[in-house]
């Protein structure tokens, strides 16, 4: 099948993206378009910068979004303000500041399509996310483990790696990571009496999300179909970065969880982790988290 080109309207009003009329039919074309459609075509374009709005969409309300735009998905009280930034002629603009942390929150992936319908507000605009295959994601609330159970996405090429390359595993109290068939040159040093979980880093871990043990995190952060945030702290205890751990079920049945958005990011940049390096995540108060990190060998 023909896959849609991000590069025109979609339909956004009587029929909502997804919708079909009485013929079983979707509506091709809007006479009075409301929005525009954003396809994701590489994990580039979750990048601050990097995705550029269609024409058609800066042609239509460019006067209207300055340089900024305002953006509201289901079940969000409040409106993320991403930052544009326009070309000298202003025919042209890209999602900057805050699309990242917006992209990473909601779990977007290659493939994705986001339907942008307009409020009738100055840049206010509202979200509806669908998956590869035209089913809309959930959208998980922005607070501490609140629901945010919705339609289930089929898996994607790259939760399906996850557990290979994320190679995450839980330690019960009072044991040493040496018991246990994991990278042991790396952590077999590392004990302590209270739960732990490893991270290895990889390549996807360096992006904009990190899949960790979901059995791990159903126990000790956040209940299945839910989101919190989450306290990582250095092992000095002077510096604690806030992330988001996001719990949730693909179609046939199995949870997948990640640890996102801004402050993962900010995590990942501070401590300068690299492919290979082990994060070795020590729970010693709720939802909060001492980490100590061991290098890869080089």
């Amino acid at each position: 099948m023909q896959r849609e080109n991000p590069e025109r309207f979609c339909k956004i009003g009587p029929f909502e993206m997804g919708e079909r009329n009485r013929n079983g039919k979707r509506p091709a074309v809007c006479e009075e378009p409301k929005g525009f459609c954003l396809r994701i075509q590489s994990h580039e374009d979750l990048k601050d910068g990097k995705k550029e709005l269609p024409p058609a969409a800066v042609r239509k309300y460019g006067d209207q979004m300055a340089d900024h735009i305002f953006l509201k998905v289901p079940n969000c009280g409040k409106h993320w303000k991403i930052e544009l930034r326009t070309s000298p002629r202003r025919d042209r603009m890209w999602l900057e500041k805050g699309w990242e942390e917006f992209a990473s929150f909601y779990l977007l992936d290659q493939g994705d399509l986001a339907t942008f319908s307009s409020e009738g507000e100055h840049a206010y605009f509202r979200v509806r996310i669908f998956s590869w295959d035209d089913m809309e994601i959930y959208h998980p609330i922005r607070g501490v483990g609140v629901d945010v159970s919705g339609p289930k996405r089929k898996e994607t090429r790259v939760e399906a790696e996850a557990e290979a390359e994320a190679r995450a595993i839980s330690i019960s109290p009072r044991s040493s990571a040496d018991e246990h068939q994991y990278d042991i040159s790396k952590v077999s040093s590392f004990r302590s009496d209270k739960p732990c979980l490893n991270v290895q880093i990889t390549a996807t871990s360096l992006t904009n999300r990190v899949f960790i043990n979901p059995e791990f995190a159903l126990e000790h952060f956040c209940k299945e179909g839910s989101c919190c945030d989450l306290s990582l702290q250095n092992t000095l205890g002077d510096r604690i970065w806030t992330v988001q751990c996001i719990s949730y079920t693909i179609s046939d049945g199995r949870m997948r969880t990640v640890i996102s958005g801004a402050g993962w990011k900010s995590f990942r940049q501070d401590n300068h982790l690299e492919e290979g390096d082990v994060l070795v995540l020590e729970l010693i108060e709720e939802r909060r988290c001492r980490v100590s990190i061991i290098r890869a060998q080089k």
